[in-house]
């Protein structure tokens, strides 16, 4: 028999019988947030707290409850001065000490992770002198013990493996990519750096210690099996980062702070209503993080090949799914009040149902552990009447203000005078273009819009040195653009310039070094004086996201990539503003 028909047997073996005992099997977690760190005893760090590990952790244990039917009393929470190694590792224990074969087990920790010089492993080819760490709330602990180190946790995690029991390990922390395997280091350059952004989950180097300037060595020669290489082990990790990048914290769209690693998790599940694959959970959670959100940060899972036949938490696909649950506690004249808030990731617009679908709420407003919803007056609630969440669309404001400025010529008009009145000038040497110029704060943005005769304003540029050409979009294109953009809510289409942080210009490039074939450029730019014919300087040249065409005059199939492309750019000026949740519930137009 060959390993490949030896591996499809396990298969089916583990997802026909193994369901048989599925509802015996329990369910335990320990869940970690920090966002308060502690110099002494009661004593708050003012250098390294963070916001929203808190929030991850609250959303996690709500995850576990209402969509993994988790037992409340079998999920242990330890939050900011709770968060030591003693609690966790005497939390895992007793889980370890009553688990049995085939209980679920989800770990789950956010706060800072760190880097450690381990000189005992500098001829390792994997470590390279360095160890990984997550770093627990007492920083005061004796001999660095607010350090839980890679090695530790393999330790820990690896007895579970052989007890059978089902392991699913998150971490939403910097350098988390190897941190249940410790099998790469990260680049030398990139391991520490004392000047940290506020809100990344990392500690600097040389921080740990009370004196916040003495280098953190430790001697750790031991070298663990890694859990996820243990045969059949169903052990999974899930990090928010590679080891060598740092964990983003985000703003939701309710404004509050999350790990953008645990926020893209509960988005994934948020939008479905079907038990998803672990194979699919992570490839949603990359999709959401990389191609949605446009975070610099890459996702990093180890699991065990049978996970990616189970569900998240390593059991039997179900075929169905709970719904999240609410109860009235109090009646308005036109509101009541749902006994669940934004610690249950309830949010603004999200549309619950009576069981018998009659009454329908909206949510309007939301507070840590309750909500309030709109109700129809006419419609009769009671104290204690159960309400399913039908919908879990959110509504947020606009991100960004972006200007679209459409010419009153459609595309082949445009092209038409273009070729005309101002490719010509594209050949004059002082002519500057997206890939083509050169940093020069006197040379001139030529503005064109709706003029027949540009030459007679752009000629007096050429003649004085370096030079630009922006233009308006022809209606056709801006249409077509429009209507693709104004479904965003994290977007507002603004009626002028003076109104917008950003306006949608078209520039022409030429051939250069960076371009190899003429083409239109769709770029943004700081907005221009509505007539620029004179040329005004311009701070800003291009920003660095663009989409191009060959040509203007589209097909169908050309024009739905080219406002594909613009929409993708238009997500990356939202991310150059900062780190707020771009919104993907489309905007609810009414016509």
């Amino acid at each position: 028999m060959n390993d490949m028909r030896k591996f499809l047997i396990i298969i089916i073996f583990f997802i026909f019988f193994l369901p048989l005992n599925s509802g015996a099997q329990n369910k335990y977690a320990v869940i970690i947030g920090i966002n308060e760190y502690f110099d002494a005893p009661g004593v708050k760090s003012n250098r390294h707290n963070l916001k929203g590990c808190v929030n991850d952790a609250l959303s996690i244990k709500s995850l576990l409850l209402n969509r993994f039917s988790f037992p409340k009393e079998n999920i242990t929470m330890l939050l900011n001065a709770a968060a030591t190694e003693k609690n966790m590792t005497d939390a895992m224990l007793e889980i370890l000490d009553k688990g049995k074969a085939g209980d679920a087990v989800v770990f789950f920790f956010c706060g800072h992770g760190v880097y450690i010089d381990n000189p005992a492993t500098l001829k390792n080819p994997f470590k390279l002198g360095y160890s990984q760490a997550i770093c627990m709330s007492n920083l005061y602990a004796p001999n660095h013990g607010c350090l839980v180190k890679d090695n530790t946790l393999k330790i820990l995690f690896n007895r579970f493996v052989e007890k059978k029991l089902i392991l699913t390990t998150l971490f939403d922390c910097c350098y988390s990519g190897n941190i249940a395997m410790g099998k790469e280091a990260p680049p030398m350059h990139n391991g520490y750096r004392y000047n940290e952004i506020e809100g990344n989950k990392d500690v600097p180097r040389g921080s740990i210690p009370f004196d916040m300037t003495t280098t953190l060595t430790i001697a750790d020669t031991a070298n663990i099996p890694r859990p996820s290489e243990t045969k059949n082990s169903r052990f999974a990790s899930l990090s928010a980062c590679t080891n060598a990048e740092k964990a983003l914290e985000i703003y939701d769209e309710s404004g509050r702070s999350h790990g953008a690693f645990t926020k893209s998790l509960i988005s994934v599940f948020e939008r479905t209503k079907v038990d998803l694959s672990f194979s699919e959970v992570i490839s949603r959670i990359t999709n959401e993080v990389d191609i949605k959100q446009r975070l610099q940060q890459d996702p990093t899972y180890h699991f065990d090949s049978l996970r990616r036949y189970t569900n998240f938490i390593g059991l039997p696909l179900q075929k169905v799914t709970p719904s999240f649950m609410a109860s009235c506690i109090n009646i308005g004249s036109s509101t009541i009040t749902l006994n669940a808030g934004y610690n249950d990731e309830i949010a603004f617009g999200n549309v619950f149902k009576s069981k018998d679908n009659k009454i329908s709420l909206t949510i309007l407003k939301v507070f840590a552990d309750s909500s309030i919803a709109t109700i129809n007056p006419a419609l009769i609630v009671k104290k204690g009447d159960v309400f399913v969440r039908s919908d879990p669309y959110r509504i947020s404001a606009p991100l960004l203000k972006i200007f679209i400025p459409a010419s009153n010529l459609n595309s082949a008009e445009f092209t038409s005078i273009f070729k005309r009145e101002i490719l010509p000038y594209t050949k004059n040497k002082g002519y500057q273009d997206y890939f083509n110029w050169t940093f020069d704060i006197s040379s001139s943005t030529f503005l064109y819009t709706n003029q027949l005769n540009p030459h007679r304003e752009i000629s007096p540029m050429a003649k004085r040195g370096r030079f630009y050409v922006l233009m308006s979009i022809p209606k056709d294109l801006a249409n077509a653009i429009t209507t693709k953009l104004e479904k965003e809510q994290s977007i507002q289409l603004v009626n002028s310039p003076q109104e917008a942080n950003l306006v949608l210009y078209l520039n022409y490039a030429v051939v250069s070094n960076d371009n190899k074939t003429p083409r239109f450029v769709f770029t943004y730019h700081e907005p221009l004086p509505p007539d620029n014919s004179s040329g005004a300087i311009s701070r800003i040249r291009f920003y660095g996201y663009r989409a191009t065409a060959p040509r203007l005059l589209l097909n169908r199939l050309a024009l739905t990539a080219l406002t594909n492309e613009i929409q993708q750019i238009t997500y990356d000026a939202i991310r150059s503003k900062g780190t707020r949740w771009i919104n993907m519930y489309a905007k609810k137009i009414s016509y």
